[in-house]
């Protein structure tokens, strides 16, 4: 059930950002380094990737906004705060999608209702990911 509820919560993220003509992705992250506004023009779900061996990734969210600045979101929707390999393997995804757009500044995010446990946390900070435990912004 949780993951049907993992992916209900990704499309109504999307549709959030989809229905929003300017904003901050503060308004819907804490911890996000770029507070200017976003113009997002295309706004995909379940975006598949490659590494370089082959294997094959997904990122729940791709928005692109009109000026060059990628969102990207990881969304986990469990009982339990996430731990430190499940947002290093997000940290992954988005290091793979720079190396496929390196034109691109990526703003990475993760939406998870659990939480995170401190050393997820802290690496989330460390490294810039935005975090989110609900959908503050309709």
């Amino acid at each position: 059930m949780n993951h049907y509820a993992g992916k209900f919560a990704e499309h109504i993220l999307a549709v959030a950002f989809r229905s929003r003509k300017r904003f901050a992705l503060s308004k819907f992250f804490q911890n996000v380094l770029d507070t200017s506004p976003l113009n997002l023009q295309k706004v995909k779900e379940r975006v598949l990737i490659q590494r370089e061996d082959g294997k094959a990734m997904e990122i729940d969210i791709v928005a692109e906004s009109a000026c060059g600045r990628v969102v990207l979101v990881e969304v986990k929707k469990t009982q339990t705060p996430i731990g430190l390999t499940l947002v290093e393997d997000f940290q992954e995804k988005v290091e793979v999608y720079q190396s496929h757009f390196p034109e691109a500044m990526v703003l990475p995010a993760y939406f998870s209702w659990g939480g995170f446990v401190d050393k997820a946390r802290d690496f989330c900070v460390d490294h810039g990911i935005g975090m989110a435990q609900e959908i503050l912004e309709w």
